[in-house]
């Protein structure tokens, strides 16, 4: 007999259940999706302002992640990574006349041509690491908020509390 998933309560928008299962890294079966909806329906009933504030913090979350994903897009989350940047502004198409260094003996600038990166020595200091650890920081607090723990690897999922 197949497993009836309930409703999320509101104010409960209609994907959050499902990127929080995300979040958690709960596999999609009947009995997760009921054990995830109870929780989210638990803290409903008890403080909307909790699941504002998770709502908000899922808002932060997906919004970092587009952010990164665009940068990756456009070429520019080396900038990010940099200490040190010196060459043309990224996205911005240089004209002939940007190379000019000097009016009354053409001359051309070719140090626009070069660029030069100087990254950081760690990790969680470049833009990559500062946005990842941003969004499992998030993650973190949205999960805890709702009671429930992240399966490790996608086996087994626990609920901290009942």
């Amino acid at each position: 007999m197949p497993i009836t998933v309930p409703p999320v309560l509101s104010p409960w928008r209609s994907g959050d259940r499902e990127i929080i299962r995300q979040y958690a890294n709960w596999p999609s079966s009947g009995y997760n999706l009921t054990q995830l909806t109870a929780a989210m329906n638990r803290v409903a009933e008890t403080s909307t302002d909790t699941v504002t504030a998770i709502q908000g913090w899922i808002d932060q979350a997906e919004a970092l992640d587009a952010s990164w994903d665009a940068q990756i897009a456009a070429g520019t989350a080396h900038l990010g990574n940099a200490a040190e940047y010196e060459g043309p502004i990224p996205g911005v198409t240089l004209t002939a006349n940007d190379y000019r260094s000097k009016l009354d003996v053409i001359e051309w600038d070719t140090s626009l041509r070069k660029v030069r990166t100087v990254t950081g020595g760690r990790s969680d200091a470049t833009a990559g690491g500062l946005i990842t650890g941003k969004i499992a920081a998030l993650k973190a607090d949205i999960l805890q908020a709702l009671g429930i723990q992240a399966a490790n690897g996608g086996g087994t999922v626990r609920l901290v509390r009942s």
